[in-house]
C-alpha cells in the first residue's frame, strides 16, 4: 500500500467546518486520505513513497459531474442554433439509431479523458439509448480502465404504446436491469456504481414512451436495490407548440407534482435541469429530500432559460452541478460550470450575492456526493475518505494576483489548469498525460473517424458546412 503526501498547496477541504489551509497538506495511505491540515502540522516527506509539491496550486476534492451522456462527445459542434426540442428530433434521435458497441467504447474513453483532464473524478452517466449488456459493458469498461469513478445510470424502458419496437416487455426489462445492476454495482474495486435512468417527465408519458406502471415498478426496483434514479424534469423551451407549456396545458401538472401524486418523490430521485420548476415544486423537493442538478451552460446554449437554483438552494434542496453531454453544450469542464452557475444565478436575480463561488464548489463536490449517496466516501478532503483529489495551477497569467485564491480559481481559472488528478489515491492524470493510456491522441483520432461516419449515415453531413455560417 503506497503512501502519498500532497504538500504546500492551498487546500480547500469542503469538510463539515469548511476548513481552508493555505500551504496545507493532504496525506494518503493507499486509497484513502489519512490526514489533512495546515502547513505547521505537515508530516515529514521521508515517510511517504511520493511527495507532490502543490506550491502555486489549489487542492480541492475531485469534481463530480452529476449529468453526463458520454457518447455525445462524438458529435461536438453539430447542434449550433437549435432549440432543445428541435435538437432532439433533428440531431439526437437520428444519431442514436446509428450507435454500436465500438462507438460506445471509444466515446466512453474520450469522455473519461475529457473529465480527468479538467479535474473531474466522478460522473453520473445517464443512458438515453436502449442498451444491451454488450453496450453497457462498452460504456462502463473504458472509463474504469482509465481510473475514473462512474455511476452508470442504465435506462429502464420496455415495449409500450409509444415504443412498440422495444425488444423487451416490462417484466423482461426489470429482470435484465437487475442482472446488470448485480454485474456492475461495485465493480472494479468500487470505481463503478449503478443507477437507474427512469424518464418520468410529461413529454415522455404523453408520447407513451413511459407509462405509470413502468415508473412505479422501476421506482420499486431501484428502492429495493438501493439505487439512485435520474430523470429530466421541466426542461426545454417555454413554448405552447412543442415545449414545456404544451405539456403543462395538456396534463395540468408539473413533472415534480406528478412524482408527488404518485407518492414516490424521495431521496432516491436526482432531478435534472428543472428550468421551469415552480416555487411549489421547490417546496416539494425540499420536503421530500430529493436532489436537484443544474446544467447552466447546457440550458443557456439551447436558449431554454435560467433554472431557479439559487431559490432551491435557499429552500434547503440539495443542489449539484453537471455539464450535460457535450452534444448539447460542447464542454464537460466543471470549473466552467461553477463559473457559469454563479453568473447565471446573479443575472436571474439581479443580485450578486445569490450564488457565491463557495456554493458553486459545494455543488460540484460534497452536494454532488450526497446526491449519489456517496458522501461518506467522496466529495470532501477528510481523513477516512477516498483520495479523489484535483490539484489546479493558480500561477497562470490569466488567473493573476491571488487575493482570494478560491474566487480566482472559480472565476478566472480553467479545468485545463489541472496539474494532477488522483482517484483512490492513484495519480491517473498528471502533466497532460494519462497514467493508464499511452496515446490519447490516437483515441481522439479514432473517435473523430467514427463520429464523422455516423454523422454521414444519419444524413447530417450538412450540419458540418459551411465553415463560416452567416
Amino acid at each position: 500500500m503506497s503512501r502519498t503526501l500532497i504538500s504546500n498547496g492551498y487546500v480547500v477541504t469542503v469538510d463539515g467546518g469548511r476548513n481552508v489551509h493555505p500551504g496545507g497538506y493532504v496525506a494518503i495511505d493507499g486509497a484513502r486520505i489519512s490526514a489533512v491540515g495546515p502547513a505547521a502540522q505537515a508530516p515529514r516527506p521521508e515517510g511517504f513513497d511520493e511527495t507532490i509539491d502543490a506550491g502555486g496550486a489549489i487542492v480541492v476534492p475531485g469534481l463530480i459531474n452529476m449529468h453526463q451522456h458520454h457518447w455525445y462527445t462524438l458529435f461536438k459542434g453539430v447542434a449550433d442554433g437549435l432549440l432543445l426540442e428541435d435538437w432532439v428530433t433533428d440531431i439526437l434521435l437520428p444519431l442514436s439509431l446509428k450507435l454500436d458497441a465500438e462507438a460506445m467504447r471509444v466515446s466512453s474513453a474520450v469522455a473519461g479523458m475529457e473529465m480527468l483532464a479538467t479535474g473531474t473524478t466522478c460522473s453520473f452517466n445517464h443512458s438515453v439509448t436502449t442498451t444491451t449488456p454488450e453496450l453497457v459493458a462498452a460504456s462502463v469498461e473504458p472509463q474504469a480502465e482509465l481510473g475514473i469513478r462512474q455511476v452508470y445510470a442504465k435506462e429502464l424502458r420496455c415495449r409500450t404504446p409509444g415504443n412498440p419496437r422495444h425488444p423487451l416487455s416490462l417484466d423482461q426489462s426489470l429482470a435484465e436491469f437487475e442482472d446488470e445492476a448485480a454485474r456492475w454495482d461495485g465493480a472494479h474495486d468500487g470505481l463503478v456504481r449503478f443507477g437507474m435512468a427512469l424518464e418520468s417527465n410529461a413529454h415522455w408519458v404523453a408520447a407513451g414512451m413511459s407509462t405509470e406502471e413502468l415508473i412505479m415498478r422501476g421506482y420499486e426496483l431501484a428502492k429495493r436495490l438501493g439505487l439512485k434514479i435520474t430523470t429530466h424534469v421541466s426542461g426545454g423551451t417555454f413554448s405552447l407548440e412543442k415545449g414545456f407549456l404544451k405539456y403543462l396545458r395538456e396534463t395540468g401538472r408539473t413533472d415534480v407534482r406528478y412524482l408527488m401524486q404518485l407518492g414516490i418523490l424521495d431521496p432516491h430521485w436526482v432531478l435534472i435541469h428543472g428550468i421551469h420548476c415552480t416555487e411549489l415544486d421547490i417546496e416539494h423537493m425540499a420536503r421530500m429530500g430529493c436532489s436537484f442538478v443544474y446544467t447552466p451552460s447546457s440550458e443557456s446554449i439551447r436558449g431554454g432559460g435560467i433554472s431557479p437554483f439559487a431559490n432551491a438552494r435557499r429552500a434547503g434542496v440539495n443542489t449539484a452541478l453537471g455539464t450535460d453531454g457535450p452534444m448539447v453544450d460542447y464542454s464537460v469542464d466543471m470549473v466552467e460550470q461553477m463559473k457559469v452557475c454563479t453568473l447565471m444565478q446573479h443575472v436571474r436575480h439581479l443580485d450578486p450575492t445569490r450564488m457565491p463561488v463557495e456554493a458553486a464548489l459545494e455543488m460540484a463536490t460534497i452536494n454532488a456526493a450526497r446526491a449519489l449517496g456517496l458522501e461518506r466516501d467522496i466529495g470532501s478532503l477528510e481523513a477516512g475518505k477516498r483520495a479523489d483529489i484535483a490539484i489546479f495551477d493558480l500561477d497562470k497569467p490569466y488567473v493573476g494576483v491571488l487575493h482570494r485564491p478560491l474566487t480566482s480559481f472559480v472565476t478566472a481559472g480553467k479545468g485545463s489548469d489541472v496539474r494532477a488528478v488522483l482517484v483512490d489515491g492513484h495519480v491517473v492524470y498528471r502533466g497532460g498525460k494519462f497514467a493508464r493510456l499511452a496515446d490519447h491522441r490516437a483515441v481522439i483520432a479514432q473517435a473523430e473517424k467514427i463520429g464523422r461516419a455516423i454523422i454521414e449515415r444519419a444524413g447530417l453531413s450538412h450540419r458540418l458546412v459551411p465553415a463560416w455560417r452567416a
